[in-house]
């Protein structure tokens, strides 16, 4: 067991990590971060392809609060906002229509052509008639929905839910709309619902026209991770990456009463490119007076629940022996969180495969369904059909952010295709190849791609880290962090405990003291 000096130690290495980390050094703290993969983060990566350097994993960050544009300006960066005109796939003919404006698949005005257009075309004219019942329904209706696609459907009816919002919830959120909570995806909007008597209206409340939704800083959302990096380290901080952080004990005992952090090296996935990290060597341990919890999901409630665990058996056994049984840090509150720990685990989250594919691609200079396409589920699995399609989005990345793409050679293109949601055959991101992520980019984009055209490609696995917890869920999450809060030296950061979304977890992570 080692001190290796810091103040802290961070047990994760994704944005709220980092965030989390910049925030500590500006009150003068050196914090230690551990990182299980090679480089920290987390759903925040890039990469080089066709000679241009661009996202291969979250590409740009929700505005709603200004947090992270704040945070870009202070640490130098540039946000720039997307060239969007987003597309929806229809199953039923084999098509694509345009995706109207409005927040999530909502339309902001039920009159918008292409909002009419397009939900005529996928479902019908009494589609249209149902969505216009928002219009005179009574306020109350879908105000207390538990879910996002529950207040959805109350409102606009099924078609709108299916042919928009869906295809909206799975490409961006992997799961589906009756799996949000919509306090969290559109904070505010059941407020407005409630005062304007509308859902269409309350989107038209909340999202002005030409406002800007999403953002990255100028170059790739990469670089905020890599000058949060920068930033750290100069403070005296250190990153150490593959460190898988094991479990967590409590000190007992005026001579040991401190956190130790139990850990092992790993390396990259030799099976599985992209998969998880494997563990080498052996463990070692790393003591400090303060640790932050940045996990994801089911990894942080683990290392919870060690800690109350370790408390339990390092104090039964000092008893015994007749050594200083006290405890530093709040037993009763530690024992709360063993208690609401123990098996308890998020449900099993949805494993997504993203394929980045560099093309030289003349007939995608002019992007022929815009910056990209949104995919609801396939009306079967493929082992009905194998040519359903099993792609819940595609981003014309190159079309979207042109910016990044200094440095690449004419009629070079990014298309970034994504793979995994809820209902999924089990295993079935693990088998998309590069070349079945091609023909869904042809059929997508309504162009022929080959092969030949592939100038570079990467299959990225990110595990279930786009799992959301249910209301269920959430209430225990609540009642950890509350116990959390009355433990010294214990911090929780992340998407699990601050919501989805570099937005929440960033704007989390800032608040850290």
């Amino acid at each position: 067991m080692t001190d290796e000096g810091f103040d802290m130690i961070i047990l994760g290495g994704g944005l709220g990590a980092l965030a989390a980390g910049y925030a500590a050094t500006k009150r003068g703290l050196r914090p230690l971060i551990l990182e299980e993969r090679g480089r920290p983060g987390g759903l925040v990566c890039s990469g080089v392809f066709g000679g241009a350097t661009v996202d291969i994993g979250a590409e740009s960050y929700a505005t709603r609060t200004p947090e992270v544009t704040e945070l870009c300006q202070e640490l130098g960066l540039h946000p720039v906002a997307p060239h969007s005109d987003s597309w929806v796939w229809d199953h039923g003919r084999n098509d694509a229509v345009r995706i109207p404006f409005g927040t999530l698949g909502i339309p902001a005005d039920l009159d918008d052509p292409v909002f009419v257009e397009g939900l005529t075309h996928i479902a019908g004219p009494q589609a249209l008639e149902r969505a216009r019942q928002d219009l005179t329904l009574p306020a109350e209706v879908g105000a207390d929905a538990k879910s996002f696609g529950e207040m959805v459907e109350a409102r606009l009816g099924k078609d709108v839910l299916d042919a928009f919002v869906t295809p909206f919830a799975g490409g961006i959120h992997s799961t589906h709309p009756y799996g949000l909570d919509p306090d969290r995806v559109a904070p505010g909007l059941r407020a407005t619902l409630a005062r304007t008597g509308s859902l269409t209206k309350a989107v038209a409340a909340t999202r002005k026209p030409n406002s800007v939704v999403v953002m990255m800083p100028a170059g790739g959302m990469f670089r905020l991770v890599d000058e949060l990096v920068k930033r750290i380290i100069a403070a005296g901080g250190r990153i150490d990456n593959h460190v898988r952080v094991m479990h967590v004990e409590t000190g007992i005992g005026a001579d040991n009463p401190r956190w130790v952090v139990w850990c092992k090296h790993t390396i990259s996935n030799t099976k599985f490119q992209g998969g998880p990290p494997e563990e080498i060597g052996n463990a070692f341990g790393l003591a400090t007076d303060r640790i932050v919890v940045a996990l994801p999901g089911n990894s942080a409630l683990k290392v919870l629940n060690s800690a109350a665990a370790s408390m339990l058996r390092l104090k039964y056994h000092a008893e015994r022996e007749h050594r200083d049984a006290t405890v530093r840090f709040d037993a009763a509150a530690l024992e709360e969180i063993g208690d609401l720990t123990t098996g308890f685990q998020l449900h099993k989250g949805t494993h997504v495969m993203n394929v980045t594919l560099a093309v030289n691609a003349p007939q995608l200079d002019n992007p022929p369904r815009g910056s990209g396409m949104l995919v609801g589920p396939p009306p079967c699995g493929p082992d009905e059909d194998p040519n359903v399609l099993q792609a819940k989005a595609i981003t014309n990345y190159s079309a979207k952010w042109p910016e990044t793409m200094a440095g690449a050679a004419p009629h070079t293109h990014i298309l970034r295709i994504s793979y995994g949601r809820e209902g999924d055959p089990e295993g079935f991101v693990y088998q998309v190849s590069v070349e079945r992520a091609l023909a869904d980019a042809s059929r997508m984009l309504g162009v022929e791609l080959t092969m030949d055209q592939v100038l570079d490609s990467r299959r990225i696995f990110w595990g279930d880290a786009m799992a959301h917890p249910t209301v269920e869920e959430r209430a225990v999450l609540n009642q950890i962090a509350a116990a959390a809060e009355r433990v010294e030296g214990l911090d929780l950061e992340g998407a699990l405990f601050a919501g989805t979304g570099i937005t929440a977890v960033v704007a989390r992570g800032l608040k850290f003291q």
